[in-house]
């Protein structure tokens, strides 16, 4: 959190101007491809409730009135395993889990069948061996669902989770498709 001197050097009518001016230059950009693909990536990457704080972040930034803190360092590290060790257990350091590209599958179950987004992750976790966390967001609608999962591990979930049930229904999942695969061409 910014202390108070960084709130001291906010200045309302300074924001306000410099977002009309943000305002007026998103009228006509520069380079409109360049700010598509960098407003394509930012919601690819921050979750929606956080764009507005993410946004406001990077204007005090950018204005010189914020600035991220220095990691504090830890008093001992745990001594870093074997890449052997890790391929044993099946487990990965969670920076490494981050990185990795997700993709969606599609759930045949949703809000109707009272599916919820944590009984869904810990029914794959059980079934597969993958910790939670390396699962990504559940888009839970009503009939169905999708999940964001690490790419190389989406045809292992599949396979894991045929036969499986919750809440005493069947439940299948399968790759997703995209808008354009589920329509054939001409409508």
């Amino acid at each position: 959190m910014p202390d108070d001197t960084a709130a001291s050097k906010f200045n309302e009518k300074n924001l306000e101007a410099f977002l009309e001016g943000l305002l007026e230059e998103l009228k006509h950009p520069q380079d409109a491809k360049l700010l598509e693909d960098v407003r394509r990536a930012f919601r690819k990457k921050v979750p929606f409730h956080l764009r507005s704080y993410a946004s406001a972040l990077m204007i005090l930034r950018a204005a010189g009135i914020y600035r991220p803190k220095s990691p504090k360092k830890v008093l001992q590290e745990p001594a870093p395993r074997s890449r052997n060790a890790m391929e044993q257990t099946n487990v990965e350091p969670k920076q490494e889990l981050q990185n990795k590209a997700m993709v969606s599958l599609f759930v045949s179950m949703g809000k109707r069948h009272h599916l919820k987004p944590l009984e869904l992750k810990k029914k794959i976790a059980e079934r597969t061996g993958l910790p939670q966390d390396t699962l990504g967001r559940v888009h839970l609608l009503e009939n169905y669902s999708f999940i964001e999962v690490p790419v190389q591990e989406a045809q292992r979930i599949i396979s894991a989770m045929v036969g499986t049930e919750i809440n005493g229904r069947a439940l299948e999942i399968k790759p997703a498709k995209k808008r354009s695969e589920s329509f054939p061409e001409g409508l």
